[in-house]
Parts: structure tokens; C-alpha cells; sequence
């Protein structure tokens, strides 16, 4: 499996504290069966974050690596960010402020938890156009309504991906928008190793078990892979 959203970095954002809680994050991913990870820090435009640069989340991401490589774990680690959406997201990518996924042109981009910023969708018809890939995350967080179902069919529609995250794949947003056909993706958004872990494997099983292995390959393993190739 691939995951292109994980808050692994140490110390950068609400996820991992410490470089041990990072290794430890590595160990259950590989144990999911995960085999490629991005590590997907909030941008700077959330109030999750705390020290980002991509200098950083480079450096960061290559002491994992090491860690890992002499731990034994074959899991591939990648830089990438969780982009907090604002108006001028453009901007910032084209100025090289914030990452895509894995220096790819696919860029996963969070909106407010509570709303379907309607900001949103003619930014990221900007971005398909300038030849991005745009993923939204979690958009099982953005159902209150009918009407927020529409907004995200209407987005949907527009080009953007759907990234639903592994822990929730069970839940009644998640199965709305299962049944509307609008995930392409599932990723852990894993913040931790106790409180919020990986959940791939529990979501691989559920959506094979439910959906069929096709859309279990398809989700977990094809497109994440031709995102992060492009």
C-alpha cells in the first residue's frame, strides 16, 4: 500500500512529538503493509503547524529514512505537505513556499473542518489548469447536509480527487460518499502511535470485504501510485 497523508514528521505539527514516536509510526505502518509513505505536515497556514519549511520537511524526512533503513524497516519515505487551503495556494507552490507530494504535481489540500469553503473550487480549477493534480483530504469531515453533498459532487466533478482517511472508511460520510462514487484515495492522516494511528490495513480489509479487491487495489495501491509518479 501507499500513503500520501500521514503527520509522521517529529515536532513540526500536531502529529509525531518525538523522533521515537516517528519510528514507532514507521514500524506500524510497515506492519499494515504499507511500503511507500509521504509525510504530509500541515502547511503554515494552519494552526496546527509549528516550525515548517521544506528545508525542514526534507531534512526531516531523510533522518526517518535513515532511521528506518537501520532499523530494518523497507518502507520508502517521502516529503510532502498537507496544504491548509487559502486563496493564494497558487501562489505559494509557484514561489515553492510549500510541497507537493513527493515532488510529484499532485498536492493534497485540506479545507476548514466544519465547511465547504466555497473559495475553494475556482482555486483549484486554477491549479488543474496550471497542470496539478488537487486531492482533497478528508472530505468525510464536510457532510452536515444535503447541500454540502452537492458542493462536493460539484467539486468532484471539477477534476479534484477525493482522499477519504482509513480510520473513518466505515462511517456514514464515508459510506455517502462511497456510494456517490467520490473516493479515489484512502490515507491514514495518522498523528501518532497511540491516539492516532494508522489505520490502513483495518480500511484495506473493510473496503475489499465490502467493495471488492478491484476497488481495494485501486485505492490503496494504483492511484496513489500513478499521483505521486506524475
Amino acid at each position: 500500500m501507499i500513503d500520501i497523508h500521514c503527520h509522521i514528521l517529529h515536532n513540526i505539527d500536531d502529529g509525531a512529538r518525538t523522533a521515537e514516536i516517528s519510528l514507532n509510526m514507521v514500524r506500524q505502518a510497515y506492519a499494515a503493509g504499507v511500503r511507500t509513505l509521504i509525510c504530509t505536515p500541515h502547511s503554515p497556514d494552519s494552526s496546527a503547524s509549528r516550525h515548517y519549511s521544506p528545508a525542514l520537511i526534507r531534512e526531516r524526512t531523510t533522518a526517518l529514512q535513515q532511521a528506518a533503513d537501520q532499523a530494518g524497516i523497507a518502507l520508502t519515505l517521502l516529503p510532502g505537505t498537507e496544504i491548509s487551503f487559502v486563496p493564494t495556494v497558487p501562489q505559494k507552490l509557484a514561489s515553492k513556499q510549500i510541497l507537493s507530494l513527493a515532488g510529484s504535481r499532485t498536492v493534497l489540500i485540506e479545507m476548514p473542518v466544519f465547511a465547504v469553503d466555497q473559495r475553494f473550487l475556482p482555486v483549484a480549477r486554477q491549479l488543474i489548469a496550471d497542470g496539478y493534480t488537487v486531492v482533497l483530504a478528508h472530505p468525510e469531515r464536510y457532510i452536515y447536509n444535503s447541500q454540502d453533498l452537492h458542493d462536493l459532487q460539484t467539486i468532484h466533478e471539477a477534476g479534484v480527487l477525493f482522499q477519504v482517511t482509513a480510520i473513518a472508511v466505515d462511517e456514514p460520510n464515508s459510506l455517502t460518499l462511497f456510494e456517490h462514487h467520490l473516493v479515489d484515495v484512502v490515507a491514514s492522516d495518522a498523528h501518532s502511535d497511540t491516539y492516532r494511528p494508522t489505520a490502513m490495513r483495518f480500511a484495506y480489509d473493510y473496503v475489499q470485504g465490502r467493495f471488492g479487491e478491484a476497488m481495494a487495489q485501486q485505492l490503496f495501491v494504483d492511484t496513489p501510485q500513478k499521483l505521486i509518479a506524475q
